[in-house]
């Protein structure tokens, strides 16, 4: 793997503005965590997007989290379920075990407290845990070791029938990924 502090900015630069997704995966990383140009989250995001767009996956997994966050981004329940539903489709394990984190927690809206009745309501609307079990399912499976005990912790607040759902979601996912 390709060490991106050691390439010349200016390099990097080009290769992102002429559609090489790696290079607008490095840039965008460059901007948003201040490695050899100013911090700039905004632009990070950018050129996160652009990288995103092209199918890179670590890009889409990481754009969710930006919109999760409201890091360089508004802060968007949609765009972050958009974002990492195209990775976790991939199998993008990370991607997966953020998608089943969302589920189970529900989206938090940044700046809302605990008791904020809107925001409680949005969090409690948000909650699923038959798609959280499902992908923390695959996530493990994907080897993302910390979903296995995530996954524990909603099961023990689901119902069998909900299990059951849970795990045919988890058969017709692994299914139609084998086609």
């Amino acid at each position: 793997m390709v060490d991106a502090q050691k390439i010349p900015f200016d390099r990097l630069q080009k290769e992102a503005e002429q559609g090489n997704a790696q290079a607008q995966y490095y840039l965008a990383n460059a901007y948003y965590n201040g490695n050899g140009i100013a911090r700039n989250p905004v632009e990070g995001a950018n050129w996160l997007l652009h990288a995103a767009e092209q199918g890179h996956v670590q890009a889409q997994c990481d754009l969710g989290v930006m919109y999760q966050k409201g890091n360089g981004v508004a802060q968007s329940y949609q765009d972050t379920l958009k974002w990492y539903r195209i990775a976790a489709e991939q199998g993008d394990a990370l991607a997966q075990h953020n998608l089943g984190s969302l589920h189970a927690k529900g989206f938090r809206i940044k700046g809302m407290g605990f008791f904020n009745r809107t925001g409680f309501a949005f969090m409690k609307a948000t909650q699923d845990f038959v798609e959280a079990y499902k992908w923390f399912s695959l996530a493990a499976a994907g080897g993302h070791s910390r979903s296995l005990k995530d996954r524990a912790i909603i099961k023990r607040r689901m119902w069998a029938e909900q299990i059951t759902k849970a795990e045919e979601l988890v058969q017709e996912f692994e299914r139609a990924r084998n086609r």
